[in-house]
């Protein structure tokens, strides 16, 4: 029967892990905390803590594995350029961040616990036509976070934790080339791969039998991008003049402080709430360095810049518990993400805005062992008016071409974690 589940589960993440997750930062690690609404730190009590706050593994005696995946189903819209009320769609795609954590009570107040998730991605693509082809035809960045943390029970009721980060992504950036007044648009394609690392850290405080505390911090990730750039699509006129060759390009993930709290009003009923600020301010540019191909007009080494210069944002999340049975527990959860992207720097790569999350989850026992756990979550995108934007859309520097207009989105998200315990 063991080996069923972890056949099960190990084919699950091998059936997931190729597909690409939506969104650049990704909090659904587990579809227990999804169902509370990510309100996760003050509770902590499966093994996705080590990714909420690994001092709450400290909960989990003896051994406990899960694993699953979230499917992410976004859509989005952008009407114009103004005054252009042209609607595009963007391409329907559908994406599954993996989660699966592990771990394990070596002594009595000493825990480890292991575990892999794409905490960080982000996935948009248009039709190859479309006004802002120049601007981007497909992005898609993966992260795979491996975390290893130590947690220790210093008493009853307050424990510690510290985790070590290794972290592997890889990018991919297509778009057209304007070479206006020629009759030709070629593919530029930009891909790489890299490597980061980091820590996390927390602190679990119980300081009576209804109320728990937490505080979690996860560090910034600086990855190294190292690729090529492929021309494509254009006539041997241009052969070696248009951007190719060795290219690198620098990420570094925000850093998150987290503080949440539980409270259990009535022994089957749990009030849930976190805040977590996230340090976006780390993504101030997008920029490539070619490694071999010059500037037409300097002569230097050619490095493509975009200004990104996101804001500093948060998350308030709430969610509530009910265990209606031994067998079955009912969740539900509400969260307020505000976004990161000014409206000058907003643009299709990314078409990001303040968001509203509903969210419902069970779980279910098979038995003592095993559950399966589940849950749904709506994201519903405020209507971002861009007037003011400095995002060029016609691919021509210096030409006036702002990429003013309206931007819609909604995503459906569903996630099914398979848990194991003895």
């Amino acid at each position: 029967m063991l080996r069923k589940y972890f056949t099960i589960i190990l084919l699950f993440i091998i059936a997931c892990s190729n597909i690409f997750a939506s969104g650049f930062q990704i909090n659904e690690q587990g579809s227990r905390a999804m169902g509370l609404g990510g309100a996760f730190t003050g509770l902590a009590n499966d093994p996705s803590a080590i990714y909420f706050n690994p001092a709450g593994i400290t909960q989990l005696y003896g051994t406990h594995l899960i694993g699953g995946a979230t499917l992410i189903l976004p859509s989005s819209t952008f009407r114009g350029p103004s005054p252009s009320i042209t609607e595009t769609k963007m391409n329907s795609q559908v994406f599954n961040p993996i989660h699966f954590y592990a771990t394990h009570q070596l002594y009595d107040k000493f825990f480890l616990g292991l575990g892999v998730g794409n905490n960080y991605g982000l996935g948009t693509k248009w039709d190859e036509n479309w006004v802002g082809r120049f601007m981007t035809v497909q992005t898609e960045i993966r992260t795979f976070f491996f975390n290893a943390v130590a947690s220790y029970k210093i008493m009853d009721e307050v424990s510690v934790g510290f985790g070590y980060v290794f972290a592997y992504g890889d990018v991919l950036i297509n778009r057209k080339i304007n070479l206006a007044p020629f009759n030709s648009e070629p593919s530029l394609e930009l891909e790489g791969t890299g490597l980061g690392s980091g820590f996390t850290a927390g602190i679990f405080v119980h300081p009576i039998k209804s109320i728990s505390l937490g505080l979690s911090f996860r560090s910034q990730v600086r990855f190294d991008f190292e690729g090529d750039a492929v021309p494509s699509n254009y006539s041997s006129q241009f052969d070696g003049l248009l951007p190719n060759g060795p290219i690198a390009a620098p990420l570094t993930t925000p850093e998150n402080i987290t503080l949440g709290i539980a409270i259990r009003p009535l022994k089957n009923f749990t009030l849930t709430a976190d805040y977590q600020y996230v340090g976006w301010d780390s993504y101030d540019k997008l920029e490539v360095q070619f490694e071999e191909f010059e500037d037409s007009e300097t002569g230097e080494l050619l490095v493509s810049t975009s200004e990104r210069l996101y804001d500093n944002g948060f998350i308030a999340r709430l969610g509530t518990e009910y265990e209606y049975s031994k067998s079955f527990t009912a969740r539900a959860g509400f969260l307020y993400d505000h976004n990161p992207v000014s409206d000058e720097r907003l643009d299709p790569t990314l078409p990001d805005s303040d968001r509203l999350g509903f969210n419902l989850g069970g779980s279910y026992n098979l038995n003592e062992s095993v559950s399966v756990e589940a849950a749904y979550m709506f994201l519903r995108f405020d209507e971002r008016k861009i007037t003011n934007s400095l995002e060029n859309y016609s691919g021509i520097d210096n030409s006036i071409s702002p990429m003013n207009g309206v931007y819609n989105s909604v995503a459906h998200l569903f996630s099914v974690t398979l848990a194991y315990k003895f």
